[in-house]
């Protein structure tokens, strides 16, 4: 929406929030997502670790290394960066991480942790990733820059020409030969004018409509492209029998393994960062920067490589347990972990999906405290067809 701006802080947030209550608990009162920690200031900051980071783009000579540049356009929570697991940056902006070549993980943690983005580094170069919250403070677009300079095609540019034809031309001409009515040639030249300026009138809605659907496909070229599938071990082959990081929204399933089926593991992780108040701080990098440690998956007994995100692991026919175990930020709290029963047949996909809620907040004494995280765990509906059909692809995924 033009004008919109989805960082603003509402000025009624109790009222907000009883507004929208359905967004945060289910019927059941089963919470459903976090309320957003709010900052008044919420420029990016580097963060020091090994891997270097800064809000200037460096220069690399070495052809051993690359630059990760990095975009976090957050609507609300202060996001939080990791590169491999090692925090990089906290806030809103651009930084950029000298990484060794070769494959590396990027995890962005806002209101919520979701997928991460593998992305590869050549020697020399710069790799650009643009994480985006959207103004709903729930939807995440985490991937590569998509880069179109060419403006959407349409004829609202020749309608629009046409109208500044008319004022510029048109009216002062028909205006002139108002002074001479009598003469014929004058006469025309009026009506021809009136009928001109007529004609453009009905099109003034759908002016307005194309200009709206202009607007949103220069919106939608801001957001970030789909990263492509990533089989696990990350620098090994893309072999169908691998569990592989789908990314948030994936336009595409993984091939199955010859007379295998799959596990769909969709897993997001809450930060909820506030208790008492209203959810308004002036900048608490130490809190907005606490993130929720990646899951443990074990399918059997045996671990799996796991991470928040959409997951798929592929499976023989058959009965089989999955457990899913969750810690609170940065391993400050005791694990909950949940298990649950599934069939998986071959060439076929078994769903299942888990939400966990991770809170701490700081007290009245200033201090940082935890509490104990809330997991659901259960199976869901999925059908293969869905991938094929855009409106329920984007229904499921969300």
């Amino acid at each position: 929406m033009p004008g919109f701006d989805r960082k603003a802080i509402p000025k009624d947030l109790a009222l907000s929030y009883r507004r929208s209550a359905g967004n945060y608990k289910d019927l059941r009162g089963r919470l459903l997502r976090s309320k957003p920690l709010l900052h008044r200031d919420g420029a990016i900051e580097a963060v020091a670790s090994r891997f270097p980071a800064s809000l200037t783009e460096p220069v690399v000579l070495d052809d051993d290394a690359g630059v990760l540049r990095l975009t976090l356009d957050a609507a609300a929570t202060m996001p939080v960066a990791a590169v491999d697991g090692e925090p990089v940056a906290i806030g809103d902006g651009t930084v950029f991480v000298v990484l060794p070549t070769g494959r590396h993980v990027v995890d962005v943690q806002g209101g919520a942790a979701a997928s991460p983005v593998v992305v590869e580094i050549t020697g020399r170069r710069t790799s650009t990733l643009v994480w985006r919250e959207e103004a709903d403070r729930a939807t995440v677009r985490f991937g590569p820059e998509v880069v179109d300079a060419m403006p959407p095609a349409s004829p609202v540019h020749l309608y629009q020409w046409a109208v500044a034809v008319f004022i510029l031309c048109g009216l002062p001409l028909a205006t002139v030969n108002l002074f001479s009515w009598g003469e014929t040639a004058s006469r025309a030249t009026v009506i021809a004018v009136a009928v001109i300026g007529a004609a453009l009138v009905p099109f003034v809605p759908w002016r307005r409509r194309e200009r709206a659907r202009i607007t949103a496909v220069m919106a939608e070229r801001e957001r970030p492209g789909q990263p492509p599938v990533a089989h696990y071990p990350w620098d090994g082959p893309a072999l169908a029998d691998r569990p592989a990081l789908l990314g948030e929204r994936p336009e595409a399933l993984p091939e199955f393994a010859p007379g295998q089926g799959a596990l769909l593991l969709r897993t997001r992780a809450h930060r909820h960062l506030w208790k008492d108040g209203d959810g308004v701080t002036g900048r608490d990098t130490e809190l907005a920067s606490l993130r929720v440690d990646a899951p443990r998956v074990r399918i059997d007994g045996h671990e799996q490589p796991a991470t928040w995100g959409n997951w798929w692991y592929p499976l023989q026919p058959g009965p089989h347990t999955v457990e899913i175990a969750v810690a609170g930020p940065t391993g400050g709290t005791a694990r909950v972990s949940e298990r649950i029963a599934i069939e998986v047949r071959a060439g076929e996909a078994t769903a299942a999906r888990a939400r966990a809620h991770v809170f701490t907040h700081r007290g009245e004494d200033g201090r940082i405290a935890a509490e104990e995280s809330l997991l659901y765990f259960e199976p869901e509906a999925f059908q293969g067809e869905w991938m094929g059909d855009p409106a329920k692809r984007l229904e499921y995924w969300g």
